[in-house]
């Protein structure tokens, strides 16, 4: 079974550091071949992989929706996107990357959006996980871009805004028609004092599952700062330790099967 992942959460909190992170403990605990997903149109995943990211997707999208540029119709089509997408991956060392690039420009997308949302879904079936790391706030939610994942992780800081905005997230995620197998939270940064009184009091209302924390880790704030990306980091550094046991709960999930319905 696939097990796919979606991280989710506002800017400035290390959601793309932490998707790394989890690349990182599915690929050494076995779970892998990996599938990183980078549809954050910053596109930091690759930097914070250390890989050198493949064509964005947003290039073959606006390839196929200009009138110079679209392939034939039909089973043609379907075989220049699927083509594309193949030469769009970049491979590493037990993973591979699929950068998704800029935001739609003013053209009509739906019917080369369509093949690369069913060029995406057949490419994820040959990895045993998939992880998305998604853009700030909740715009991939309203565009539909994280739509069947067995996880949603909804990301935080332990500070009162950065809980007002995953409590959106967790919101707009239920009144969408999109599905999500299990809704957690994930607190990052947690100093050594723990969680301030008001956060763990909101945290109990939040709903989902609650995550390990991920501790201020100064190792991976050192390595962000000098552009050193997450597979050089120690194997006991605090961060990484606290996201091997995220992946091993998470690694629950799997056996769960097609027939588990929304939770959270």
């Amino acid at each position: 079974m696939t097990l796919s992942i979606a991280v989710a959460g506002k800017g400035g909190i290390g959601k793309t550091t932490l998707s790394a992170l989890l690349v990182r403990c599915f690929r050494d605990l076995g779970a892998g071949p990996v599938l990183a997903v980078d549809a954050d149109p910053n596109s930091n995943l690759a930097e914070a992989l250390g890989v050198e990211p493949g064509k964005p997707l947003a290039e073959i999208r606006e390839e196929g929706s200009s009138p110079e540029g679209s392939p034939p119709s039909g089973i043609g089509r379907v075989r220049v996107v699927g083509d594309e997408l193949q030469k769009a991956i970049a491979e590493a060392d037990g993973f591979d990357l699929i950068t998704m690039g800029r935001p739609e420009g003013p053209r009509c997308y739906c019917a080369v959006n369509n093949l690369l949302r069913n060029a995406l879904d057949n490419l994820a079936k040959n990895y045993r996980t998939v992880v998305v790391d998604n853009e700030a706030g909740m715009e991939h939610l309203s565009r539909r871009t994280t739509n069947d994942v067995d996880a949603l992780i909804v990301m935080m800081n332990p500070t009162m805004p950065s809980l007002r905005a995953a409590r959106r997230i967790l919101d707009l995620s239920r009144e969408l028609p999109i599905r999500v197998r299990q809704r957690m939270t994930l607190v990052n940064r947690v100093g050594s004092q723990g969680l301030p009184k008001e956060v763990q009091q909101e945290l109990l209302l939040l709903g989902g599952e609650r995550l390990p924390d991920v501790p201020q880790d100064d190792t991976v704030e050192e390595a962000g700062a000098v552009g050193r990306d997450v597979m050089s980091l120690p194997a006991d550094a605090p961060a990484l330790v606290a996201m091997r046991g995220v992946v091993k709960t998470l690694e629950k999930l799997r056996s769960w099967g097609d027939d588990v319905g929304r939770k959270g």
